[in-house]
């Protein structure tokens, strides 16, 4: 009888795992942008490693390297698309828990917390406040903000499961042999 509550137990803390990551990934975004705010209103550019890594505070109103940022409907069609994300991430969600797709629950619990970090940014400020800079060399990465971090990895992740992991997967092996 005991082996069977801690299975279940067992079982409820697992499925919880990437509603906790998904949580944290929010928290920690808005927490860090809130925090380099208030630095920025006090210090300005702020220099980590000088030659590599800054801080410096923008607002970013279009997509992934200002992409769209000077067109005056952007900001409704990002809101919008990103809803329309949320929904597909719940279906993905639904797909992943019903096959027991562990490593693709993770990647979306970090799409959709870096999704809603981004979001909430949108909602609140009309743009999405970045604030992590890196050169290297001559060459200047875009600002970016850690809940375009956790975008970027839960897409590789996904990206792994659909070409490896998944039961259909492009690139699966089976008895040894790859599929393509």
């Amino acid at each position: 009888m005991q082996g069977i509550r801690a299975n279940r137990w067992k079982r409820i803390i697992l499925e919880c795992i990437p509603i906790i990551l998904l949580a944290i990934s929010i928290i920690l975004d808005q927490v860090s942008k809130n925090f380099y705010k208030e630095l920025y209103l006090k210090n300005g550019q702020t220099t980590v490693i000088d030659g590599f890594f800054y801080l410096t505070y923008t607002v970013n109103t279009g997509a992934a390297w200002s992409f769209l940022s000077d067109v005056s409907w952007a900001q409704t069609f990002f809101k919008v698309l990103t809803v329309l994300s949320l929904i597909l991430f719940v279906f993905l969600y639904v797909y992943a828990v019903k096959n027991k797709y562990s490593w693709m629950k993770y990647s979306i619990a970090f799409t959709v917390g870096g999704t809603i970090g981004n979001f909430i940014d949108r909602l609140s400020f009309n743009g999405v406040t970045d604030f992590l800079s890196f050169v290297f060399g001559e060459y200047h990465f875009p600002v970016f903000n850690l809940a375009d971090s956790f975008l970027v990895v839960g897409v590789i992740m996904l990206i792994i499961h659909f070409l490896f992991l998944d039961d259909s997967g492009l690139l699966k092996k089976e008895n040894g042999k790859n599929k393509v």
